[in-house]
């Protein structure tokens, strides 16, 4: 029987240098949600179908996104480099650690990179990554 994983150890890392690659682990995280793959399917119904119900067909995999969360630390050199790899638009290696040795591996596109300012609570961080290519998982 398997033991169950738990968040402790967790971590988000992004490529700060590509060669060779060096990961830099993001700090003030404390949540990483991957979202499933996702098969595409186009629509070939046409006017002709005789019972009127819609066909489809499979295409590509759309392999998902990461919605990453955190305290905000302004100033911290780590959310200042991935916030300049948002604003060049550029697709990076990226990792998410979680257990003591297992990982999910993949390109991402940082989509957006919020602050949010609660009242009379911290400060937080919300980055959400599309996926872009196959995910790797160790």
């Amino acid at each position: 029987m398997s033991t169950p994983i738990t968040g402790i150890g967790a971590a988000f890392e992004f490529a700060t240098v590509l060669s060779p690659t060096t990961f830099t682990t993001l700090a003030g995280v404390d949540t990483i949600t991957p979202s499933g793959d996702k098969v595409v399917t186009e629509k070939t119904t046409t006017m002709a179908t005789v019972d009127g119900v819609d066909t489809f067909i499979s295409s590509t995999q759309d392999p998902g996104a990461f919605d990453v969360k955190g305290f905000f630390l302004p100033g911290d050199t780590t959310q200042v480099a991935l916030e300049a790899i948002r604003l060049s638009g550029a697709a990076v290696p990226m990792k998410a650690t979680y257990g003591s040795s297992n990982s999910i591996s993949f390109t991402g596109i940082i989509e957006s990179l919020t602050p949010t300012f609660p009242l009379e609570k911290p400060a937080r961080l919300d980055i959400k990554i599309k996926v872009s290519g196959p995910k790797v998982y160790v």
